[in-house]
């Protein structure tokens, strides 16, 4: 894949449409997120030996924590097309 951004740019571009390339990025960023999650699935599943632990699982309510974490990721995610949807203002 041969670069095509000008020398010197903040990051790389990878295609000619920077939608594309925005896109691109969010795909990079789910599949290093889902890896990470299947690998975290994989264990658990091996430690979730206790059925009642399981059920337990079912009432689980997320805390604030868990919410900062999730909205921090959402807004990783979406950075890239933030950022193209800012530089089509400016522009």
């Amino acid at each position: 894949m041969t670069v095509k951004g000008p020398s010197g740019a903040a990051k790389p571009q990878y295609f000619e449409d920077p939608a594309v390339d925005a896109l691109y990025q969010m795909v990079l960023i789910l599949g290093e997120e889902l890896a990470g999650a299947r690998e975290q699935i994989h264990a658990l599943t091996q430690l979730l030996d206790d059925d009642d632990l399981v059920h337990k699982m079912d009432a689980f309510e997320p805390g604030s924590e868990f919410v900062n974490e999730r909205s921090a990721f959402v807004d990783r995610l979406l950075r890239p097309l933030q950022e193209l949807v800012d530089k089509e203002k400016s522009a």
